[in-house]
């Protein structure tokens, strides 16, 4: 049974894939020559206008943002659970293990820091470093969050706060882990499509046309 979120990311997935893929066929088309005269097609593509260059961006940028965000709320997982020095944790695909966990002397803090290593499918692929600061002056605790990038995808662990199990010998942490896919689209998207609206803003063409349909009311 399809899970409501997952049938609303698959929606979105093909939204996405049509702003791309209808942006890109417009451009095939602007720029198409017969007979498959390619330096005709290069000609046409560098007489593009700068506006037009910056709409296709931004299009682009939009599919790629929807298509991050659509399969990063679909497919997240999320994990918690109180792990000992040794002790693994399940998060999707990647298996944590507790490596290790130290005291660490920051300018102002007293920190925490857990070295933790990610596994998926026998290989390590990152180490995150979490940690858990104590601010003496204003008495308060923060958790700086590892962040591993493969590909696309992020992988955030938390380290949590301290705890005495019952009966075990050795202390025990709260260790959080957040796997999103596709989480990376997310940032991309939105920087492809300032990247267009510069390139818009930078055609002459367009400003002399906004000065002068402002002056015809004049």
């Amino acid at each position: 049974m399809v899970s409501p979120r997952k049938a609303f990311a698959c929606a979105g997935l093909g939204l996405g894939a049509w702003l791309i893929a209808g942006t890109l066929s417009e451009l095939v088309e602007r720029t198409r020559a017969f007979r498959g005269d390619w330096a005709e097609t290069r000609r046409r593509l560098t007489g593009l206008p700068r506006g037009a260059w910056g709409m296709t961006l931004a299009h682009i940028g939009l599919g790629v943002f929807v298509l991050g965000a659509c399969v990063e709320t679909g497919w997240k997982v999320e994990a918690a659970e109180t792990l000992s020095l040794g002790g693994h944790l399940k998060v999707g695909a990647y298996e944590l293990t507790l490596e290790k966990v130290q005291g660490v002397d920051g300018p102002n803090y007293d920190a925490e820091r857990a070295t933790i290593h990610a596994v998926r499918a026998g290989r390590e692929l990152c180490t995150p470093r979490p940690e858990r600061r104590f601010y003496p002056a204003g008495g308060q605790t923060t958790s700086e969050v590892a962040i591993c990038t493969r590909g696309a995808d992020h992988l955030y662990v938390v380290l949590g706060e301290r705890r005495e199990a019952p009966g075990a010998k050795a202390p025990v942490w709260l260790v959080r882990a957040y796997y999103n896919p596709w989480a990376l689209f997310i940032f991309i998207g939105p920087v492809i499509m300032a990247l267009g609206g510069v390139l818009s803003l930078s055609d002459r063409r367009l400003r002399l046309g906004v000065g002068k349909r402002a002056a015809r009311p004049a």
